[in-house]
């Protein structure tokens, strides 16, 4: 069974998304002169999910739908950056909280620190400055109901203040295409697993962004994606060749930025 939906129903769950979304870089940098997409009318974006029924029991630690992508070509590439006609991406969303931003035909989402029980899953489509057509959106519901449940992860209060360090690329280095970008965190524990999942003190991930760290969405549109590991694969396509700063962001569950920001940044030369 697929499923397309206007979110006629339940509307809510996502009605909030947009300010969820906006909170999750820190403040800092200047941003480039917004453009006009907020403006602009959305495009006829959309999803359908298949692979899993409406409804259905799902007994393994993890779920996993299909996604096709109706109307325009998912890119992560072109995540962050300037809008393109036909092009942007998904996102992610179980109980109301982000948990991806998305570009393949299939979305597997880990259920650690889920409790058993109904669950709703939305993947929205999105514009390369995510923001979201949630006109596209599409919908189910679905049970969990685990036959091995995993242990539940717990807060591990940090014994000192978390801190992140760009390792390479080094500055001044000369990119062009797919590069990747390395970190050393300290008093931190990265997870993918509990990406959207409520917070845990000493555990997050962390997010990039190229250029800014606020402006519109607060920084929001110039996000190139997230990482639990210690490695993030970022790429070149839709950025003007030259000088650009990379920032590596630290961040909750929820995708919540410290307080007190704690990041790095690092100027590279786009080929």
């Amino acid at each position: 069974m697929t499923h397309r939906s206007t979110l006629t129903r339940r509307l809510g769950v996502a009605s909030a998304l947009p300010l969820a979304l906006a909170m999750v870089s820190a403040a800092g940098a200047q941003s480039p002169t917004p453009s006009m997409d907020a403006m602009m009318e959305d495009p006829p974006y959309s999803v359908v999910l298949s692979g899993l029924e409406d409804g259905a029991t799902v007994t393994a630690n993890e779920v996993t739908v299909d996604v096709e992508a109706i109307g325009f070509t998912p890119s992560c590439a072109h995540a962050g950056k300037p809008s393109a006609e036909g092009i942007g991406h998904y996102h992610t969303i179980l109980d109301g909280m982000l948990i991806d931003m998305e570009c393949g035909p299939s979305a597997t989402i880990s259920l650690q620190n889920v409790a058993p029980g109904s669950h709703t899953l939305i993947a929205l489509p999105a514009l390369n400055n995510h923001h979201e057509i949630q006109g596209g959106a599409a919908m189910l519901i679905f049970e969990y109901a685990p036959t091995d449940p995993l242990p539940e992860i717990v807060a591990a209060e940090p014994a000192a203040p978390p801190t992140i360090t760009i390792v390479s690329p080094a500055p001044g280095t000369e990119v062009s295409g797919e590069f990747e970008i390395t970190v050393a965190v300290t008093d931190f524990t990265l997870s993918e697993d509990l990406y959207g999942k409520p917070d845990l003190a000493g555990f997050g991930h962390w997010h990039v962004n190229v250029d800014a760290t606020d402006g519109p969405m607060m920084g929001m549109v110039t996000m190139l994606g997230m990482s639990g590991t210690e490695t993030f694969t970022a790429s070149t396509e839709g950025l003007e060749p030259g000088a650009h700063p990379f920032f590596a962001i630290l961040v909750s569950n929820s995708h919540m930025p410290f307080m007190e920001p704690v990041m790095a940044s690092v100027e590279l030369v786009v080929k």
